[in-house]
């Protein structure tokens, strides 16, 4: 009766040793399929994650946005556009997943890249770099938020071509701050550390952000990116690469 007893207590143990290491097997595959997410399946995810969300602010509905597995977007940090800014080639691409105006054109700007061979857009998600201007009861300007250090260098390098921060009085009247403002989306077509052209916004028919675009509208946009991919010599990923 002893021996039973310590052949099933030996079984017990064997039995949980097994579980734990299945355990621990499979907690180091679900990790490893984490690192080898691409950035194009990360950021795909990334703003699919808000898809018909109501918003509680105002009770609008986040537009859908389905990015394919493979498309052109890449992540980089503030410090990587800043150089990219000073003195390499590419398209930039300034935005955020919950900016509506960003989910509107984003697929549309996927589509011309297609269309172009572009293998590479740099994304950077500006949402939360930017300072924050109000006014308070005198009109008078208040930083509520500063801006990161990198934020105010990609500012001085798009100064020349981003619109100025301007605020609204209760009254309507339009107060200007003295700098400039990075709206989301901004899309940069940089050559050697030169701005060729950049784009705002959608189309300017295109009049609310939680309204799609119309096909119209969406061809439209889709020229510009086009023009503004073709305004940069650089490397396209054709059949083959």
């Amino acid at each position: 009766m002893k021996k039973d007893n310590i052949i099933l207590i030996g079984l017990l143990v064997a039995i949980a040793l097994i579980a734990i290491l299945c355990g621990f097997l499979a907690f180091e595959s679900k990790e490893e399929q984490k690192e080898l997410k691409t950035d194009a399946i990360k950021i795909k995810e990334e703003y699919a994650s808000l898809n018909n969300q109501i918003i509680e602010s105002n009770k609008k509905t986040y537009k859908e946005v389905n990015l394919s597995d493979k498309n052109p977007f890449v992540y980089k940090t503030e410090e990587e556009i800043v150089k990219i800014l000073e003195k390499e080639t590419g398209i930039i691409y300034f935005g955020f997943n919950s900016c509506p105006w960003c989910r509107n054109m984003i697929e549309v700007l996927e589509s011309a890249a297609e269309e172009k061979s572009l293998g590479e857009i740099y994304y950077l998600d500006i949402k939360n770099i930017r300072d924050v201007l109000s006014l308070d009861e005198n009109n008078k300007i208040i930083k509520e938020k500063e801006g990161s250090s990198n934020y105010y260098k990609i500012l001085n390098l798009l100064d020349a071509h981003l619109r100025e921060y301007t605020l609204k009085t209760k009254d309507n009247k339009t107060i200007k701050t003295g700098e400039k403002r990075l709206f989301a989306p901004t899309v940069v077509a940089v050559e050697n550390g030169e701005v060729k052209k950049i784009h705002e916004t959608t189309v300017s028919t295109h009049k609310d952000p939680y309204t799609e675009m119309t096909e119209k509208e969406k061809e439209e946009l889709k020229n510009i990116y086009e023009n503004l991919i073709d305004s940069i010599s650089i490397n396209v990923c054709n059949e083959g690469c």
